[in-house]
């Protein structure tokens, strides 16, 4: 969770009303999601605890949160944008490199040491945590008076032109940069691999910057003295730079900046930034109160909306709805529902203890998964635990087989945790690749979960229980395998069938599948040398997966 720093009198200054220090601390900062972790003088440490509000981050956003509930301040914000006259075109180069950028201009802003500080500490969170550490987004500040348009984003070759990064004197290629300056070698790793780096100049051929790496010295350079900022987010996704650009455009605004928007320049056409407009929803009233438990009026529950600074309107029932352009994080009723019981207040919902009285044991399920685990480690197989967060490249092109229908994570916060296993298999060769160092035989299992589509359930996904057990030594074959899987189905008195099948993750000819009353059950046989090689793995492997419902 992202824990930020923030002046109190700076703080007080943006909400516009005293508050004292005791009651910001026990309800006030809760109210914008976050603790008081720490006091020092006037310094707050705040621990935020939502990493889908990156709003939230900054003094300012703590202010805007908390003005809803304190002063007369509610409802939507307002935020005016008017047309800056700039164009950054952005070079078709940059398809596979690093493709989009959002941008915007603030005019007129006075930047104090706490408004610096704050810009500094925004600018750091969101793309160290939203924008999962410069990966997804990367944000540059530069002083606008400094720069004449257009500005182009497009690529350099790394040595192919010379600039002073960031606190540098020393021009240098872009090369250079990645192995001298501290934020090179920090973010150098972002463009390996690449033959051309990404780069901000403008139209005199000043450099502004070589993202997500390092601004430059001349134009990258804010002080208390710049009255004007140009901003740029680049990055991969639309939903991770948009809202990054709002926030802060919307915190520079709230300190009295004149947001300006500008022209971006694609190949396939022109888009203009910052969309500060609100972005329109609807929420029932009667669903309001089924899923809080409260017995609020559809006007009471407008209120409550107009403290979260929303625009709530009610007609019956229906309660129409406007939320602010740096929002992103509305993606279910629920995330209103929430908003109502924060402004409402948790701590005054009385819990109510339901009047059944019930005892609590395993499910059969549980239970005969339990009597399975029993029966391997009794067979000297050690269980263990994997995640169930994988990633295509682990789950199938690692295992020979091409990508398949999986349950992806919509905002990743890491590549290797993208997806939802659907089988498990690549998670025990995985083990096995790590653990190559360890004395053999290894033979171990896990019993655990994996995640299918379904598109008939109103997840469209659904879970299914499964076993997967694999043998590695210098001296494992399908006889191997197939002899516990023969011990595991007769100890637990089920009767099943081999048949030979096919799989690109085992080997032709030693591939069985297993039939429980007729109906597929799993599979079994020796691993693919080619599939072994892409794990590292050195010595020969045999393994079952098994789902275990079916083996009932």
């Amino acid at each position: 969770m992202p824990t930020i720093e923030v002046n109190y009198q700076d703080l007080q200054s943006l909400i516009g009303e005293h508050i004292p220090l005791d009651v910001l601390q026990d309800e006030g900062i809760l109210y914008a999601k976050g603790e008081v972790e720490e006091i020092e003088g006037e310094m707050l440490k705040l621990d935020m605890k939502d990493t889908n509000r990156p709003d939230l981050w900054s003094a300012e956003g703590v202010a805007r949160e908390i003005q809803g509930r304190y002063t007369t301040k509610r409802g939507l914000p307002v935020y005016l944008v008017k047309p800056s006259g700039l164009t950054v075109k952005v070079d078709p180069k940059l398809k596979t490199i690093r493709p989009l950028t959002v941008c915007a201009v603030v005019k007129n802003i006075n930047i104090t040491q706490e408004t610096l500080s704050q810009m500094i500490q925004l600018q750091e969170k969101i793309s160290g945590t939203f924008g999962r550490n410069r990966n997804e987004v990367a944000i540059g500040v530069y002083d606008y008076r400094k720069i004449k348009g257009p500005i182009k984003f497009t690529t350099v070759k790394p040595d192919g032109i010379k600039f002073a990064p960031l606190d540098f004197d020393e021009k240098m290629t872009p090369s250079q940069i990645l192995k001298k300056h501290p934020k090179g070698l920090e973010f150098g790793n972002l463009l390996n691999g690449l033959k051309e780096y990404p780069i901000f100049i403008d139209a005199a051929g000043e450099v502004l910057s070589m993202p997500p790496v390092i601004n430059s010295n001349h134009t990258g350079k804010v002080t208390a003295s710049t009255k004007d900022l140009f901003i740029e987010c680049s990055g991969f996704s639309m939903k991770f730079l948009m809202p990054a650009l709002n926030t802060i455009v919307a915190a520079l605004a709230d300190r009295g900046g004149e947001v300006q928007s500008v022209r971006v320049e694609y190949s396939n056409g022109p888009i203009v930034t910052p969309d500060m407009s609100p972005r329109k929803y609807s929420i029932n009233a009667e669903y309001v109160n089924s899923v809080s438990g409260l017995r609020l009026s559809p006007k009471a529950i407008c209120d409550l909306l107009e403290k979260a600074r929303y625009s709530a309107k009610a007609t019956g029932n229906k309660i129409n709805l406007l939320y602010p352009a740096y929002r992103q994080d509305i993606m279910h009723p629920r995330d209103v529902v929430e908003d109502v019981i924060i402004s409402y207040g948790f701590n005054r919902i009385t819990p109510n203890i339901p009047k059944v009285a019930t005892t609590g044991e395993l499910c059969m399920l549980e239970k005969f998964s339990d009597s399975v685990a029993g029966i391997m480690t009794g067979m000297g197989f050690q269980e263990i635990l994997s995640y169930m967060l994988a990633n295509k490249e682990n789950l199938f092109r690692k295992m020979s087989m091409n990508d398949g229908e999986v349950v992806e994570i919509e905002n990743v916060v890491s590549s290797n945790w993208s997806v939802f296993r659907s089988w498990m298999l690549p998670g025990m060769l995985e083990f096995l690749s790590k653990n190559k160092h360890r004395e053999y035989p290894q033979n171990v299992f896990e019993i655990g979960d994996a995640v299918l589509l379904d598109r008939n359930t109103e997840t469209r996904s659904m879970d299914v229980r499964k076993i997967s057990a694999v043998m590695c030594d210098t001296r494992v074959g399908y006889e191997s395998i197939a002899s516990v899987v023969d011990a595991l189905f007769s100890s637990l008195g089920i009767e099943y069938e081999l048949v030979p099948g096919t799989h690109p993750s085992f080997m032709k000819g030693r591939t069985a599948q297993i039939t429980v009353n007729g109906k597929p059950a799993g599979i079994l046989g020796e691993i693919n040398p080619a599939v072994l090689n892409s794990w590292g793995i050195e010595n020969p492997v045999a393994g079952f997966e098994i789902e275990i419902e079916r083996m009932k």
